[in-house]
């Protein structure tokens, strides 16, 4: 049976629960997962470096952007006890996203600084989400050295990012599209080189590409950012009503073709992730 993965980027301090309830609340009254890359410790003052202008980061909030500071994911307790009850049902996989996610945190190849940004992330996830087994690792921005992703091979974290950061680790599944591969026994590789529903692309255009996702293969992984569905740079962008998201998940979600997975459970999880 062919199977959908919903991976959903930059939960952190600011997230509010109903936003994340208005764009998954069907997925998970149909009893199926998402997984949420959750930030740890977000900056304020992030920038978008590749984007004229080095505009902040859209995942933080208008009245914080700027801001010399860093929030931790723990302050948030509403967002907490909301995770922390899905993570007990089954509902949310909690997946390590950096540790600010500053741009190129993670393009270091500086070991050290690495390893500390890997155990001081996995800490504050542990303490806020006691009810969630963190076992996958998502760069930020999918930008990563290759020797972070031998840091995290070697600490058996699942990893998910897109195929090009893949080449210059011959020792990874060189994989691309939607895929996983096997890095160990019960540790896989998810590639996922593309985000449907953007604000950037018109959303029958996304729904189009979901579809196309969806009859082409085995594994999709459906991306997204969830501010994208709030999005404040312009009007027209896919929103949680949106009709294009909608019937994706009328497809996705009523259907007996496919199943619905978390990378966890995709790979036969059963160990956490080595600290150091």
């Amino acid at each position: 049976m062919p199977t959908i993965i919903f991976r959903d980027d930059d939960t952190s301090y600011f997230t509010k629960p109903l936003l994340l309830e208005a764009i998954y609340g069907r997925v998970w009254e149909a009893g199926s997962p998402v997984c949420l890359a959750v930030i740890p410790w977000v900056y304020g003052d992030t920038r978008v470096y590749w984007t004229d202008g080095n505009p902040h980061d859209p995942g933080i909030p208008p009245e914080h952007r700027g801001k010399a500071e860093n929030f931790p994911v723990s302050d948030n307790r509403e967002l907490c006890a909301f995770l922390n009850d899905k993570a007990a049902a089954g509902l949310v996989e909690i997946c390590l996203h950096g540790y600010t996610h500053t741009f190129y945190e993670y393009i270091t190849h500086d070991r050290a600084v690495i390893r500390q940004k890997l155990d001081a992330g996995m800490a504050l996830l542990e303490r806020a989400f006691p009810a969630a087994s963190i076992r996958t690792f998502i760069p930020p921005y999918d930008r990563i050295s290759p020797v972070a992703l031998e840091e995290l091979v070697a600490r058996g974290f699942n990893i998910s990012t897109r195929s090009l950061n893949l080449a210059p680790v011959p020792q990874l599944p060189q994989i691309s599209g939607f895929a996983a591969g096997e890095i160990r026994t019960d540790q896989k590789l998810f590639v996922c080189d593309d985000y449907f529903f953007s604000h950037k692309r018109d959303p029958a255009e996304s729904l189009r590409l979901a579809r196309r996702a969806l009859a082409r293969n085995d594994l999709t992984i459906v991306c997204n950012h969830y501010w994208t569905f709030f999005h404040p740079w312009r009007p027209q962008p896919n929103r949680p009503d949106n009709t294009a998201w909608n019937d994706f998940l009328d497809e996705a979600l009523n259907s007996d073709k496919y199943g619905v997975r978390s990378f966890s459970a995709y790979a036969g999880r059963r160990g956490a992730p080595k600290t150091c």
